[in-house]
């Protein structure tokens, strides 16, 4: 008989309101609609404070369900359908990942569409349009308040500025300055406008035990200290908030971070929000003595250790790290020297601390090692196989093969010696079927698969720049435990699961990952003397 559909329950809360549907309510009606309707249910993807404008591919239950276990289960069954996808195009992303998976259905339990048919395609992308559009509204909603807040004396959530704390007033929340953190403010600035560096001042305030930022903000949960970090000091005295400005952060054009810039009204004036922990004119002159003292901190960039992360150490398996010192000679001249060495410190009793000539003890052994270990196997693709659905055709022929004996006996449409051998040829037939059935074993089911890509490691690494490669090799688990020559030279180790750790889990369509298969059933070592 056929096989029950099986079913994936998908069930996702953003957050618990008296408003909204409970996981539990949106599992049971699930449950009840494929219990209605003969569908196996084979597992449930639950995914409580997931961003409603996350992928499915990003949400942390779901995505293992269309990764490795696709095959496990044949429809998707949520209650609506903005609890699945948000957005047109994650829509359509599914409907293709799940048309190249088997031809996986969507169903909604609440909503009237079927994604096996166009119509239905074209039914839910409306019904997610409206999704995406009252995301979107509900984004503008919290973005207007949030402006409507900006304006006003009144604190709109998260941490106060160091120096300040706030207070309740009238069912909202206001800004005073802290008279525990203020005082530290007042010297720090006072220090820095007689040309004393901020690193002396925040050694300083280490040595004094004085409460760090992280420490005023109530974010000791674990048992450790916060300490002062020149950085955030810097940030503090640079804001206008000390002078009881309201700020906002603003991208910096080109940079990866942001600054600190006053609110204004619609007069263009300074918002206020609390009383001033500094004067303008105090503030102004801090403002010069940072830029007077403000260093360079920029360095130039470092050359990259070959191979980091797979490269280890031998005596204590810690990443071994390029090492370069300079020293100036007499006649002015430096002497650069390069070293990869342990991480270890110097005569740790734990590791000798080996160290290593860069060329000639590792960049050379290493990468040959690894072409000869891998560089002639072939780079695969995980690919997904929709089964055969092995165990309907059998039932199918084994129920004709039964037809066709009892044909064959006395009173049976071949009991006659002309139909006779037509029967009996029938009969071999199905016979041989089902053997060839029985022998797909696995196969029969959906799965999935490692398809060669017609190129090897050596071929695929060739031109790549070496930080692809390293990646490539970190991804797959390889590692090199690295001894001295005098101790046996270098170990490659080869994960048992290279295969599926260098393939990964799929995430959207069209997305595959190259892979090397295994070259032996379990760990492989392979020394070779530097």
């Amino acid at each position: 008989m056929p096989r029950e559909p099986r079913a994936l329950i998908v069930v996702r809360l953003s957050s618990e309101t008296e408003t909204s549907t409970s996981l539990e309510r949106q599992a049971k009606e699930c449950a009840a609609y494929c219990s209605q309707r003969g569908w196996q249910v084979v597992g449930m993807a639950e995914d409580f404070g997931s961003a409603s404008r996350s992928t499915p591919w990003q949400r942390p239950q779901l995505s293992s369900w269309l990764g490795d276990r696709a095959p496990e289960f044949d429809i998707i069954v949520v209650w609506r359908l903005d609890r699945l996808v948000r957005k047109v195009g994650d829509l359509h992303d599914l409907i293709v990942w799940a048309r190249d998976h088997g031809g996986k259905a969507i169903v909604s339990v609440t909503e009237p569409f079927d994604l096996t048919h166009p119509s239905g395609e074209a039914m839910a992308s409306i019904i997610a349009s409206f999704a995406q559009m009252e995301s979107h509204a509900a984004s503008e909603r919290v973005t207007s308040m949030r402006q409507h807040l900006l304006v006003t004396p009144r604190w709109g959530g998260g941490s106060p500025p160091y120096g300040y704390r706030t207070y309740e007033k009238e069912k909202g929340r206001y800004l005073e300055v802290n008279p525990v953190t203020a005082p530290v403010v007042r010297e720090a600035a006072r220090r820095v406008m007689a040309g004393e560096s901020i690193n002396a001042i925040c050694k300083d305030f280490e040595n004094r035990d004085v409460p760090s930022p992280a420490d005023s903000y109530g974010r000791r949960r674990v048992e450790r200290d916060f300490v002062w970090h020149p950085v955030t000091l810097k940030k503090i005295l640079s804001s206008p908030a000390l002078c009881g400005f309201k700020t906002r952060n603003e991208p910096v054009p080109g940079k990866k971070y942001q600054r600190k810039v006053l609110v204004r009204d619609e007069r263009g004036q300074p918002v206020r929000m609390a009383d001033p922990i500094m004067d303008e004119e105090m503030w102004g002159k801090l403002q010069g003595a940072l830029a007077a003292a403000a260093v360079s901190t920029s360095k130039p960039a470092s050359p990259r250790t070959p191979f980091l992360g797979v490269i280890k150490c031998g005596g204590c398996g810690k990443n071994l790290q390029l090492h370069i010192t300079k020293k100036k000679r007499k006649d002015g001249s430096e002497r650069i020297t390069s070293k990869i060495r342990c991480l270890s410190r110097i005569d740790s009793p734990a590791c000798k601390g080996y160290v290593f000539i860069p060329v000639e003890e590792i960049t050379g052994p290493v990468t040959r090692m690894i072409l000869s270990a891998i560089g002639d196997k072939p780079v695969t693709k995980r690919v997904y196989i929709q089964g055969k659905e092995t165990t309907e055709r059998l039932a199918a022929v084994e129920a004709s093969i039964n037809y066709h004996v009892a044909q064959l006996l006395p009173g049976g449409i071949y009991d006659s010696e002309a139909l006779r051998a037509k029967g009996e040829k029938a009969l071999a037939g199905l016979r041989s079927e089902v053997e060839q059935l029985q022998a797909l074993g696995e196969n029969g089911q959906d799965r999935w698969e490692y398809v060669e890509t017609g190129m090897t490691f050596a071929e695929q690494w060739q031109g790549k720049d070496p930080g692809s490669v390293t990646n490539d090799l970190v991804q797959a688990g390889i590692t090199v435990e690295c001894h001295p020559e005098e101790r046996g030279g270098h170990v490659l180790r080869l994960p048992e699961d290279l295969r599926r750790r260098i393939a990964g889990a799929p995430g959207r369509p069209q997305h595959r990952v190259a892979t090397v298969p295994p070259t032996r059933p379990s760990t492989t070592a392979t020394t070779l003397s530097t």
